[in-house]
This record gives C-alpha cells, sequence and structure tokens, in this order.
C-alpha cells in the first residue's frame, strides 16, 4: 500500500489515500526499531524482484488486499499473470514498466528511510531508528544484487543508495557506521571489483549482457562514492582489493563500452585527490589512456580528459612535467572544441596554470605555456563571444526589462553582512577587483561558463606573462573585435580590454586616449545592446585609476557624467553595472569628487532609488555607502544630507512596514552607518528616527531569535539585520560623538531601554552579534561613558569572557573594548578593581602563544591582531594601575614585548608602551625572571623599542630594515615625554644589566640598532 497508493490516479480519493499510506509508512518506521527494520526490507526486497511473476500466489494476494479497493493499481502490476497466458504483449510491457516504477519507488524510499528516517515517536527512548542486523545484512546484499540489474534505472537507484548510506555513516556512526561504513561493509569494495574485472574478461561487447550490466553499475557505484567520500574509500576498503581497483579501471578504458570507459575515467580522476600508491605505480598507464582517449567520439570523455590533465595540473604537476609540451598542444586543440562542455575543461587548464604557486612550475613548463599565447589568446577571445543559444535568451530578457518587469528569482543574489571589527584586527574581506565584481558585467549568473573562463584565463595570463607576451598575438584580434559590425563581437573585446587592465596597464595607457572616448561612446549610444552598456561600463571602472591620474581634469567628469546618465537605464544589468562602476570611480577619485559633481550625482541616485528594484537597489546603497566611505566629509556639507538622508529612511520605511526583516535593508543599513560617520553632527535632523528604526529592528531580530529553542539551529543570516542595526548605531555613536548620550535621552520609546539591550547583545549567544556589539561597548566608552556606567560590572564579566580566540573577530573586539573602557577609567582603577584578575589571567595565555581550544587542545596557528590587541590592552590596564599587572610581569613580558613590536597604530602603540613602562617601573626584577637569559629578554626590550622608527606598512609587511641601508624614522614628535621615558628605562636597563651583559647584549644587535640605540637613546 504504501508503494503503490502515490503511484495511483490524481482523484481527491486516490489523495487521500497517499496521504494515509504515507502515514503509515511514516509510523512504520518509527514505531520500534523491528517495525522500522521490517519495513526497510519490505522495501529492499521489492526493489530486488525483478517480475511480480517471481512473486507467490500468497503474496499477490497480499498485495492485491492490501489496496483496500483501489484494485485498478494492482491490475495494472499483476493483472496479466492471472489470465493464464491471455495477456497481450502489450499489457505485459504496460504491468512491467509499472512494477519497475515500484521497484524504483521502493529503492527511494529505502534510501531516505535509512539515511534520513522519521523522527521516532514518543514512546521510543532512542534518538535515532536502528536496523537489526538481520535486515542490515540482508540490505546489504540486496543492493549489492541490484548493481547487476538489467534495468539502468534500478541500478542507479542501488548505486545511489549504496553511497548515501556509506557517506552517511561518516557522520552517523553509531547508527548507521557499524553496518554502512566501508571499513565494515566488508564485501562492497571486493564485490566491486569482482564485477569491474568480469567485465574486462568478458568477451561480450553489447552493453546489453550481463556481466556488462554488473560491470557498468560496479563503476558508477565506486564513482559516487569517491567523489563523496575518497579518503574513506583509500582508508576503509580491503588494501588488496582497493589496490587492484587502479589497474581494473585502467583496463577499462580500452573498453568498447563508451560507458565504461566514461565511469572508468570519472573514477580514476578523483582519485588524484588521495593519490593512492596504485596510482603513482601505474602513472605512466594512466597518462596513456588519457593520452589514448584525447580523441574519443564521445563529448564526455573528451571532457574527462582534460578535466584529469587539470587536476594532475592543479594537484601533482611533477607527474605531467616531462609530457608537457604536448599536453599544451593538445589543450590548445581541446580550448577550440566544437563541444562546449570541452571547450570549458580545456579553458580551465590556463587558469588554473596561471593560479599555481611558484613551486609547482618551472622555466620549461613557462616557455612551453608562453610559445602557445599566439594560438592561444585569439582561441579565448572567441570563447567571450556569447553562443547563439545564449544571445537568443538574453534578447528575451532585454524584452523583459523593457517592459519593466519584476526582478525573477535567480536574477537576486544572496544578500550578506559582515559584523564590524575593531582594533588591529584587518577584517577586510572585500575581495573585488578594480572595476567592479565580474558578475556585475556578466549575463551567466552564478553559472562557471565558457565566456568567464576564457576571461578570468586571459586576466590570470595577462598578470604572470605580461603585456610583452600578451599584446603582441592579442592586439590585432582585439582591435578587430572593437571595430566588428556585430555588438556582441564587440561586446567580448571590450571584455578581453577589461580583463588584460592589471596584467598591461602600462602598455595599454598610450591608447587609452582613444580607447575611452570609444568606451564611452558605447555606453552612452541608444543604440548600443544593454549588454554592450554594461561592458562598457565596466571596463571604464578596470581603468579608472588613469583617469583619476591623467593630466585632463575633465576625463572624470565626463566619465561621471555618462555613467550617472546611464543609472535610469531601464534594463536592470545596466543599472547594476553602471552603478558598480560609480562606485569604482569613486573609490579611486575619493575628494576629487567636487561638490561640483556631487550634487548632480546624489540627485539622479535618489532619481534611481524610486525607480530600481531589488537587485539594483542593492547596489545603489553599496555605492552610496562606498561614497561616504571614500569621498569624506564632502558628502555631508550644506544642503547636500538634506537631498539623500530622506528619501533612504523612506525606502527603509516603505520596505519595513511589509517586512522589517528584509534582507534589502542590510545595504541599506550598512551605507547609512558609512554616512553616519561621514555626517557626524550634520545628520542630527535624522538621527531619533534611524536610532529608533535600528533598534526596533534589534528588538524584532531577538523576538523571531528567541522562538528557537536551540540557538544552533538559528540560521547565521537570521541574525544579520540585528547585527546590521547594531553597526549602525556604532555609525551614530561615532559620528554624533557625545551627542549620542543626548539622543539616547532623547527617544522617549528606547532610551529607558538602550542600557539593558546593550547588556543583553554583548551576552548574545549568536558570535556575530557580539561582535558588533563590543563594537558598540568600546565607542561608547570613548564617546558616551554615563550610558555603560551603571552596567559596568556586568559588561566587563561579558567582555573578558569573550576573549577566546577561538573566535578571533569576538576576541579582538572585547579586548579593544576593555581597552577602551581602561583609557575612560584614566587613574581611576575602582571600576576595574574586581574584574583586574580575571582579565590579567585571560589575557597571558594570548601573549605567550599557549592559547587552547574548547577540548583543551593547543591552539597553533596564530591570529591576526590578537597578540597585538591583547599587548594593547594589557597596557592601557598598567596606565589606570601598574599593580594589576607588575606582580606576574615575569612570566608574559617576552610576549608583551612582541606584542608591542606589531602594533602599527601610534595612538594605541602609545598608550600601550606608557603602560608597559609603568609596569616594569613597578617590577624592575621581572626582567631577570622573564625568560632564558638576560641578554635576549633585554634584546626583546629594544627590537620593542625599534617598532616605534618603523613605518607601518613596512611592520605590517615585515620589511627588513635591521640589516639593510639604515632607514629608521625618528621617533613621534607629538610623543616627546614617552620617547624621555623610553630613554631613561633603557639608561637605567643598561645600568642595571652590568657592562657583561650590556657587551653581549650590544654582539647581537644588527649594526643598524646599534646605530639607532647610540644616536637616539643614548645607550
Amino acid at each position: 500500500s504504501t508503494l503503490s497508493n502515490p503511484s495511483s490516479s490524481s482523484s481527491q480519493d486516490a489523495h487521500a489515500r497517499h496521504a494515509l499510506a504515507l502515514k503509515a509508512r511514516d509510523d512504520a518506521l518509527s514505531s520500534s526499531n523491528d517495525s522500522y527494520s521490517n519495513l526497510c526490507t519490505e522495501f529492499c526486497r521489492v526493489l530486488c524482484c525483478q517480475s511480480p511473476e517471481l512473486l507467490s500466489m500468497e503474496v499477490l494476494k497480499e498485495f492485491h488486499d492490501s489496496l483496500a479497493g483501489d484494485t485498478d493499481m494492482f491490475h495494472k502490476c499483476c493483472g496479466w499473470i492471472q489470465n493464464n497466458g491471455g495477456s497481450s504483449n502489450a499489457q505485459r510491457d504496460q504491468g512491467m514498466m509499472m512494477w519497475n516504477t515500484l521497484r524504483q519507488m521502493a529503492g527511494l524510499l529505502l534510501k531516505n528511510a535509512l539515511v534520513s528516517p522519521p523522527p521516532p515517536s514518543a514512546l521510543v527512548q532512542t534518538k535515532r531508528m536502528k536496523l537489526s542486523l538481520e535486515a542490515a545484512t540482508e540490505i546489504k546484499h540486496g543492493l549489492l544484487r541490484c548493481l547487476t540489474d538489467a534495468l539502468s534505472p534500478i541500478r542507479g537507484v542501488a548505486s545511489t543508495a549504496i553511497a548515501r548510506c556509506c557517506t552517511a555513516a561518516v557522520y552517523l556512526e553509531k547508527s548507521m557506521g557499524i553496518f554502512f561504513s566501508v571499513g565494515n561493509w566488508v564485501e562492497l569494495v571486493p564485490f566491486i571489483l569482482h564485477c569491474v574485472q568480469i567485465g574486462n574478461t568478458t568477451q561480450q561487447t553489447s552493453i546489453d549482457s550481463m556481466e556488462q550490466h554488473a560491470g557498468i553499475g560496479a563503476l558508477v557505484t565506486l564513482r559516487k562514492l569517491l567523489e563523496d567520500i575518497p579518503n574513506r574509500v583509500a582508508a576503509e576498503a580491503p588494501s588488496t582489493s582497493f589496490h587492484e581497483l587502479v589497474p581494473a579501471l585502467l583496463t577499462c578504458l580500452q573498453s568498447p563500452i563508451q560507458t565504461r570507459r566514461k565511469e572508468a575515467l570519472a573514477c580514476l580522476n578523483v582519485f588524484i585527490f588521495p593519490m593512492p600508491g596504485s596510482l603513482v605505480a601505474n602513472m605512466d598507464r594512466y597518462l596513456g589512456g588519457l593520452s589514448a582517449l584525447a580523441s574519443d567520439e564521445s563529448a564526455e570523455i573528451r571532457q574527462l580528459v582534460c578535466q584529469g590533465i587539470v587536476s594532475l595540473l592543479s594537484q601533482r604537476a611533477e607527474y605531467i612535467k616531462p609530457h608537457f609540451a604536448s599536453i599544451v598542444t593538445f589543450m590548445l586543440t581541446a580550448t577550440s572544441d566544437a563541444d562546449p562542455s570541452v571547450a570549458l575543461e580545456a579553458c580551465d587548464f590556463w587558469l588554473t596554470f596561471a593560479s599555481l604557486d611558484e613551486d609547482s612550475y618551472d622555466d620549461e613548463m613557462m616557455g612551453c605555456v608562453a610559445q602557445s599565447l599566439p594560438q592561444l589568446l585569439p582561441v579565448l577571445l572567441k570563447g567571450m563571444v556569447y553562443p547563439p543559444d545564449k544571445i537568443e535568451e538574453l534578447l528575451e530578457d532585454n524584452a523583459i526589462d523593457e517592459r519593466g518587469g519584476d526582478d525573477r528569482q535567480q536574477d537576486l543574489a544572496p544578500v550578506f553582512h559582515s559584523a564590524k571589527t575593531k582594533g588591529q584586527y584587518d577584517s577586510d574581506d572585500d575581495d573585488s577587483e578594480d572595476g567592479g565584481s565580474d558578475d556585475e558585467m556578466d549575463d551567466d549568473g552564478g553559472e562557471w561558463s565558457l565566456r568567464k573562463c576564457s576571461a578570468a584565463s586571459l586576466d590570470s595570463l595577462a598578470g604572470i606573462f605580461g603585456a610583452s607576451y600578451v599584446l603582441p598575438p592579442l592586439l590585432p584580434a582585439l582591435q578587430e573585435g572593437l571595430r566588428h559590425p556585430d555588438q556582441w563581437f564587440r561586446e567580448a573585446s571590450i571584455l578581453a580590454l577589461g580583463a588584460i587592465s592589471d596584467g598591461c596597464m602600462a602598455e595599454i595607457t598610450p591608447h587609452l586616449p582613444q580607447l575611452h572616448p570609444f568606451l564611452l561612446s558605447q555606453l552612452t549610444s541608444q543604440d548600443s545592446l544593454p549588454q554592450l552598456r554594461c561592458i562598457s561600463a565596466w571596463a571604464l571602472g578596470r581603468y579608472a585609476s588613469w583617469t583619476v591620474t591623467a593630466d585632463d581634469p575633465s576625463l572624470v567628469a565626463c566619465s561621471i557624467e555618462a555613467l550617472v546618465g546611464r543609472l535610469l537605464d531601464r534594463n536592470k544589468k545596466v543599472q547594476v553595472a553602471t552603478c558598480s562602476a560609480l562606485g569604482v570611480y569613486v573609490e579611486a577619485a575619493g575628494d576629487l569628487m567636487t561638490p561640483y559633481l556631487l550634487e548632480p550625482v546624489y540627485r539622479a541616485l535618489m532619481e534611481a532609488l524610486q525607480l530600481y528594484r531589488t537587485r539594483s537597489i542593492l547596489c545603489l546603497f553599496d555605492t552610496l555607502g562606498v561614497m561616504a566611505d571614500n569621498i569624506g566629509a564632502a558628502i555631508g556639507e550644506g544642503p547636500l544630507p538634506g537631498m539623500y538622508v530622506p528619501p533612504i529612511l523612506k525606502r527603509w520605511n516603505d520596505i519595513g512596514r511589509e517586512n522589517p526583516m528584509d534582507r534589502s535593508l542590510l545595504p541599506l543599513m550598512e551605507c547609512l552607518g558609512s554616512i553616519t560617520v561621514v555626517c557626524g553632527m550634520n545628520y542630527q535632523p535624522w538621527a531619533v528616527e534611524t536610532f529608533e528604526m535600528a533598534m526596533s529592528t534589534i528588538e524584532g531580530s531577538m523576538l523571531i531569535i528567541s522562538h528557537y529553542n536551540d540557538i544552533s539551529d538559528v540560521d547565521d543570516e537570521l541574525a544579520d539585520p540585528m547585527i546590521c542595526a547594531i553597526d549602525l548605531i556604532d555609525g551614530l555613536i561615532e559620528g554624533l560623538g557625545s551627542n549620542f548620550a543626548t539622543l539616547v535621552a532623547g527617544s522617549a520609546r528606547f532610551g529607558p531601554t538602550f542600557p539593558n539591550l546593550l547588556q543583553q547583545i554583548v551576552a548574545h549567544d549568536i558570535p556575530g552579534v557580539r561582535i558588533s556589539a563590543f563594537a558598540v561597548l568600546g565607542d561608547l566608552a570613548r564617546q558616551a561613558p554615563t550610558l555603560i556606567e551603571a552596567g559596568l560590572p556586568m559588561l566587563l564579566s561579558e567582555a573578558i569572557s569573550s576573549i577566546d580566540p577561538m573566535h578571533p573577530a569576538v576576541c579582538n573586539n572585547s579586548l579593544w573594548a576593555l581597552g577602551e573602557i581602561c583609557v575612560r577609567c584614566g587613574e581611576n582603577a575602582g571600576p576595574l578593581t574586581p574584574n583586574a584578575a580575571d582579565l590579567l589571567q585571560n589575557l597571558i595565555p594570548l601573549l605567550m602563544g599557549n592559547s587552547i581550544d574548547i577540548d583543551g587542545n593547543p591552539i597553533d596557528t596564530p591570529v591576526p591582531g590578537i597578540v597585538e590587541n591583547a599587548a594593547i590592552t594589557l597596557g592601557r590596564l598598567a596606565c589606570v594601575n601598574p599593580s594589576f599587572v607588575a606582580p606576574e610581569l615575569g612570566r608574559f613580558l617576552l610576549g608583551w614585548c612582541d606584542g608591542l613590536s606589531k602594533i602599527s597604530n601610534p595612538t594605541e602603540r602609545k598608550d600601550a608602551f606608557s603602560g608597559f613602562i609603568l609596569a616594569l617601573r613597578a617590577n624592575p626584577h621581572s626582567i631577570q625572571n622573564a625568560g632564558p637569559g638576560l641578554s635576549q629578554t633585554i634584546g626583546s626590550i629594544l627590537f620593542a623599542v625599534v617598532s616605534w622608527h618603523v613605518a607601518s606598512d613596512d611592520l605590517l609587511e615585515g620589511t627588513n630594515v635591521l640589516h639593510s641601508n639604515y632607514g629608521f624614522q625618528p621617533f613621534p614628535s607629538e610623543f616627546v615625554e614617552l620617547k624621555q621615558s623610553l630613554t631613561q628605562l633603557l639608561t637605567d636597563i643598561k645600568a642595571s644589566a652590568g657592562q657583561e651583559s650590556w657587551n653581549q647584549v650590544e654582539s647581537q644587535m644588527p649594526i643598524n640598532v646599534k646605530r639607532l640605540m647610540k644616536e637616539v637613546y643614548n645607550v
């Protein structure tokens, strides 16, 4: 009944029976382990039964009676059996077709029941249904037998069930691993090997023979296993059988049957990643097999040949180095293959090569690729032209946009938000290149296409070979394409022109006075296709740096004017491309975007705000944020904020009324966060409204999240609106400064609850929320400390408990906030005294590199920014009261010196060193107790002092200024008192150490450091 009712007619009664059948299935699966085992076994038996003729009359009668009056299904499947030979062939064929459909359904139900059964009923005290040993044994044997079935769909269902069960066993070791892990299913790999070998030795060349059915079923299963869990197969399969797999697969490559060749090659390609010894031993045979199949009639096999070569190049290039010249020749031909899937896989070879690190290739390999460039680059350019079927699709999309249709679901990119980080932690995760995202200039969406791969390959090859190799063979084809009457060829040529901008900028620059007007004309022409306008905007962005640095200042103005003129284009792709390119120009021009340019730009952007739909408006908000971040105070002066802030807030209200958690509000709040900082006090007319809308968003998000019993069930994206709103409030704090406290007091709705909400978010279970909350806490300590005074003990406790390097951004922001609280306390140690010892004990492991994770395992990899922030916080704590730090100074003095030497921000470095001097003065004996030797300890202190004389960029990049030409900077003039304190400290250390120890210290100093110490510090 469970199988038959879902296959019956679509009448209302049938739907009711379907629902009853599903309920009966779930009840049987979840009522007890025995019932679960019995039903899974029945599914397997149906899957294995090749014909209802094999069923006994008793079983047929049971099947008939289970249908509860729906006998039509029984007659379709089995009626022809009861006619005593009177059935026609057509009736038999129809019955078998229906029966095989039931078999497939049984296999799918079996797979789902094994991998993800329904939850157990309330009466069952187990977390997951478990098979009995007898049921598991029968099911495993049945699934293996089905791999030899004559029907491909049945073999496919069985192979999928096997692969999914083995994969699930990796994660569900207790319930499934005991039966279905590769190690415990000892018959699995030997059976697969046997089937492959039988297919290799048989003389049958027909795919319909039983041996070939078994061989193909085994190969498909092996491929699925290797794609999902290659390392488990390599580690757990019986070693003898596993090592015999590779030779058997290599033999399959010579099979006359295309499916065997294809599946065997797919398996061998997956073996490249784990690289078992058997493949290493047979590498010559594998490479020979690739060569033999390079001209196979099957496009799928040629694609797999290219895939295998690309995998070897990326993973184990040493195996193809001896044959690299011939491989390059083959890949050059394959990149022009008539089948686009083969051409795409071959094109990936060039991108992969250009992405290798220098240790993976040698000069000979570089030479081979360089010699191919004259033939390759025109092929790549041709690959950038949209194919005819894609052009037809794009023209249809253009027509839809002309009619003003809504955004389609496939056009909407996901929206994410990263919480704000503070202090010495570089959180810049923007990996976009000059010219904007490549996705914004491409109509393939998220699909990796030959066009995208060709453009990326050209970009990368230009980067490693440079203009001298790339331009001579490319320019003739490029010039022809740019003059081509067909707009699609011009579009591809402009894409190529943008792709080579990074690698060939200097050599292209002389041509830009002619190319720049050409790009502007393609962007602004009414006759240009939307795709041509898009790619022109993108290419203009790629060369924005030239426009800004050129001698002609009008170039920026005319470029901005052209882009702004296209902001109101009816085509959504053009809207996105021009917004993105405008943002790129703003990043390049910065404050060159003078007020006479700003007003028309903002006026056009606000018109676009009324016109744009979802995807375009996301890009518009991003551009507004970029303008705030890069232009600076000019965007907040005079009447300009009044032109753009009210429409943005109105859009927030309009969207928020329909859905306060709409993800399109994330970039809106992000751009407002940047605007509030830059506008400063000029944002006051809209500050209360912005604050209250942000607080409403936080409260709404917290309410939604509170309905989850287990915080681990909360999707990270669910917290994004709250995180974004917290960051916006932080922007208000930074922009309004001390006036933020007045703003909070002026909010009748949220003013009284703000301190309590702050305590909730710093203690929130979601790390991203705490990241932003500690940014707010630190800025409140700097700008509006009265708002945190009442809850300071709790806030300090939460910040200290968040000093956990397992959550780096949370840890860094909590350290930064604690440091700012210390600065605000000044010499008033009272608020910090109850927590000072706990804070110190949490800082020491960070400085000394002996932090541990939640399981007590050491964290070996240093987390960026943590040592520096810990050193700053410790110094600021010592400035409040040196006795908080001094007694145990010997334990962490060396680690503190290391952290001090890495601080790049001058103000934070000054605070850290001030506290360091006070702590050393309070406990001078710590120098003798700090490490393996006095000279090494003094050397660490000197190295920290030297960091004052190294440029911040050199400090971050690790430039060697100690041993090269003397290039130390003078001590910052604004910190004269600190320099005097350091000079006296070093003088006292030298006197305390004695001449003999000091001589030993000097003997280890680089000559530049000796000179610095004598000239600047008189030691």
